[in-house]
């Protein structure tokens, strides 16, 4: 083949992905599927923070953020607000080996999508302006990462882990590095990466590949190659134990083990990735089993094995207290070394197995998880056929697999712990400790795995059997439950997974001050065992059935939601069922759920961007239930018994209150018998809904502050909203979205034009009763006066004038478009149609959402914003140092 000729490879019966090389060297990788009206499209620059030379560093995540600030023939927010006006959404991210441009539209503006983006990859301005003011996004970016205990301590334990390769350094740079960027740096970076040979055009969807494929070579086919070449330095064999610890002004304690892994390419990623999930990804897995259910010695626990271009880690994360966190690492360490001196069991293996090909299933549902498989394999793993590879390797796993590699890389003088500690905490814990845990759990583990001379047990082996899927039936069926329930069904058989909501009136509408956050930990306790069958039971049988359910609670509504692959749905509807009609509410798994849940109460303490809403919560409400917490308080959690939780369930979960949604592989009347059978046993009697008296809205400014020694200010304004049935609901909705997104007011003046904030937007929240409307700004404690300055300009903005056509387009557009793109998912579905009921809207309320946005005028716009904001009558909430 000559060299001026593309090299491609076109979809064959076990392969649905195009695949093309320009001449130039861009790779083009295309999956046509028409499962709904999306497509999604990036574009991958092979090029990452580990691509950095030493004066460079945080420069890769700076491309990220200056693609949007405008380019040859798109000023400053057109990049973001082309595509949002097109109804889509558009993002990008960067890691150590990558950074991905994407965007998810309707299919009909896909042309819109692959013009915006290579535009900005290939057209992009830098202007000197732009890149200062970016500085400023970026620095606020930074700051915001130290205040987070989990970015501190993932930073801190890359550094420690890695002494040579350059993951060892933030992907974001740092401030120092930041501030010395200038135009000619930035552009130089941009020529040298930013070449055919680095670059990957991906679509996924609903596309006409002949014509998408013409278009990518007319943009493309004439960019000039480039010489860059990745070279980066191999890390040395880890020889023994490492730690790290950093005190900071944070609540809780976090805890990170680390051990060198492996690529995404690698033969052994499926094994490392399984076994993470037999550890501890999962409410079965040994970690969450023994070490925080049985132990108590964390609230959180879980394992995940990172792969990216160059050897990762395997990686535990736990959260604990300072004085158990020795015991913490004792324990874990001890349950890694037990994976290492035995294979995992059969049933463990096959859990595992069955929810990571669920995931598949799952992953597939949108065109983004379709796009993101493709980058990932094609760039990390060398060749995007390396998933099918991953897969059978997955299917194929045999536990002696997992064995050898848990003894490979999971050895114990191959390990480094990390641990953010509050300040006050810090003699706790220091190396000799961390030294003296690990020392103490590998012995444990030595004494527990010795061998009993002439014994054998041999394993046991279980054939498992598979069910078959449901058959076809209408696009959406309605049925009267026995008892006055509502089921809805909408079958979908083009996936072979099911999502089911069961949603009661209830939440926060069903509490006050003492009862504060009890819907919440009654979703908790849903899951904390049955009559028949324990916590652990219950979480490893969901699991074999790689069968997700969630309790979840909100401001109006409380309930369960399942998600399940069609073929094991009669089993998880036993379970699902169980659930509702047979919740233990054990004491001792009380118990446990209170200690996490007050762990979360104090945690939350450190998330200062949800904190402050909750500040400004209870400062706009005086007495509604919507001003308490999700989670409550300190002192109602610590009142809840088996009594008043059980006495909340009897209240609220009722055949009279239920409505239950389906959406998915199943066929309609069949479902709708076995959930009858299965639902006969919940309670009919007579049900009052929650309806506590409605509050009026403030009618003068009121101001709450909170000091916390952090790095960043949190600012939230805001005002009394609407409730779900509102005729302005839509307006509203669109008033949001002028302000909010990347082509939005706020991000484009405050961020944008004057880099006061890496955080800002709007957001409406509607219920029952009135809920609120807000917006919000993170920003430098020394810029708070002019954020707050700037967001009320904004908001009288709003008020003053209707937008201008085009904008408004642009914002319908994107609400429409992004609902859309929604509703790929099942369980998205089944939310949708079981909320809208229970909320009196109709079951099918949520088909009408495009032409109600469509029909929003820019009259009502401004009614609704004059109706809404009040600039002498808000609330704002601040927390600063």
């Amino acid at each position: 083949m000559s060299a001026s000729s593309p090299t491609s490879s076109r979809p064959g019966a076990g392969d649905p992905v195009h695949c093309e090389v320009l001449p130039n060297g861009l790779t083009v990788l295309l999956h046509e599927t028409h499962l709904a009206p999306v497509v999604e499209v990036q574009i991958c620059a092979a090029v990452g923070s580990a691509d950095e030379r030493p004066a460079e560093a945080g420069l890769a995540h700076f491309h990220e953020h200056m693609l949007f600030k405008g380019t040859e023939r798109r000023g400053v927010g057109e990049v973001a607000g082309d595509v949002e006006g097109a109804g889509g959404r558009i993002n990008a991210y960067t890691s150590f080996d990558l950074t991905v441009y994407h965007a998810t539209l309707p299919s009909d503006r896909l042309a819109v999508g692959l013009d915006v983006l290579a535009d900005a990859v290939i057209h992009s301005a830098f202007d000197p302006d732009e890149i200062a003011r970016e500085q400023e996004v970026v620095l606020e970016e930074i700051r915001r990462s130290e205040d987070s205990p989990l970015q501190v301590l993932g930073n801190a334990l890359f550094a420690e882990a890695y002494r040579t390769h350059p993951y060892r350094a933030p992907i974001l740079g740092s401030a120092e590095s930041v501030a010395r960027f200038d135009r000619a740096r930035v552009r130089a970076f941009f020529e040298r990466w930013y070449t055919p040979e680095h670059l990957v055009v991906i679509a996924a969807g609903d596309l006409e590949l002949p014509r998408f494929l013409e278009e990518v070579r007319a943009v493309f086919g004439g960019l000039a190659a480039g010489s860059a070449r990745r070279e980066r330095p191999a890390e040395p064999a880890q020889d023994g134990l490492r730690s790290v610890v950093c005190p900071r002004p944070f609540e809780r304690t976090h805890l990170q083990l680390a051990w060198p892994a492996v690529g995404l390419g690698h033969r052994d990623c499926a094994y490392l990735d399984l076994l993470a999930f037999a550890l501890g990804n999962c409410e079965s897995s040994r970690l969450v089993r023994r070490v925080r259910e049985r132990d108590g010695l964390v609230e959180r626990i879980d394992a995940g094995s990172y792969t990216p271009l160059d050897p990762g880690v395997c990686l535990i994360t736990a959260e604990t207290d300072a004085g158990r966190a020795p015991a913490a690492i004792e324990a874990a360490v001890r349950e890694v070394e037990r994976v290492r001196a035995e294979p995992v069991s059969e049933e463990e293996l096959e859990t595992a197995r069955a929810n990571f090909l669920a995931s598949e299933h799952f992953e597939r549902e949108s065109v983004a998880g379709l796009a993101h498989k493709l980058t990932s394999f094609h760039v990390l793993a060398g060749d995007r056929t390396a998933e099918q590879r991953y897969l059978a390797a997955v299917r194929a796993a045999r536990a002696e697999d997992l064995q050898r590699v848990a003894r490979e890389y999971l050895a114990p003088e191959r390990l480094t712990v990390g641990a953010v500690l509050p300040e006050a905490d810090a003699p706790a814990l220091d190396h000799a400790a961390i030294e003296a845990a690990v020392a103490r759990g590998v012995e444990q583990t030595a004494r527990a795995s010795a061998v009993p001379v002439r014994q054998a047990i041999p394993a046991a082996k279980r054939a498992r059997a598979r069910r078959g899927k449901a058959g076809a039936g209408p696009e959406l069926v309605s049925f009267q439950l026995d008892g006055g329930g509502a089921l809805h069904v909408l079958p979908r058989h083009e996936i072979p997974v099911v999502a089911a909501r069961a949603a009661f009136l209830g939440g926060l509408l069903a509490e006050d001050a003492h009862s504060s956050g009890l819907s919440s930990f009654l979703a908790s306790m849903w899951l904390r065992g049955t009559r028949n069958r324990s916590a652990a039971g219950f979480a490893r049988d969901s699991e074999r059935l790689a069968a997700e359910i969630d309790g979840f609670t909100g401001r109006s509504s409380l309930g369960v939601t399942l998600e399940t692959p069609s073929e094991r749905l009669d089993e998880a509807l036993d379970l699902f069922a169980e659930v509702l009609l047979e919740p233990a509410f054990d004491p001792e798994e009380l118990e446990r759920e209170r200690r996490e849940t007050l762990a979360a109460i104090e945690r939350r303490e450190d998330q200062l961007g949800q904190r402050v809403f909750l500040l400004f919560s209870e400062t706009h409400y005086r007495s509604h239930p919507y001003r308490m917490p999700m989670a409550g308080t300190q002192e109602s959690v610590s009142g809840f018994d088996t009594e008043s939780v059980a006495a909340h369930h009897a209240r609220l979960i009722r055949a009279p209150n239920l409505v239950l949604a389906v959406a998915g592989d199943v066929e309609p009347d069949a479902l709708a018998k076995r959930l009858s059978t299965r639902l006969a046993g919940l309670e009919r009697g007579p049900f009052e809904p929650p309806a506590p008296a409605v509050e009026d809205p403030p009618r003068e400014i009121r101001r709450a502050e909170l000091r916390k020694d952090r790095a960043q200010a949190h600012l939230v304004i805001g005002f009394r909203g609407i409730t779900v049935a509102d005729e302005d609901r839509f307006a509203l909705e669109v008033i949001t979205q002028l302000l909010s997104g990347q082509g939005g007011r706020l991000f484009l003046e405050l961020r944008d034009r004057r880099g006061l904030a890496y955080a800002v937007h709007a957001g409406n929240l509607e219920g029952l009763a009135p809920g609120h409307f807000t917006v919000y700004i993170a920003t430098a404690p020394e810029k708070l006066d002019e954020a707050r300055a700037g967001l009320l300009e904004e908001l009288a903005r709003v008020r003053e004038a209707p937008p201008a056509e085009a904008e408004l387009e642009r914002a319908r557009r994107y609400l429409i478009g992004n609902f859309v793109i929604d509703q790929q998912r099942s369980a998205v579905r089944a939310a949708h149609v079981a909320l809208d009921s229970l909320y009196g809207l109709g079951p099918d309320s949520a088909r009408r959402y495009p032409e109600q946005i469509a029909a929003v005028t820019r009259d009502d716009v401004l009614r609704a914003a004059r109706r809404i904001i009040k600039l002498d009558a808000y609330t704002e909430a601040v927390i600063r140092p």
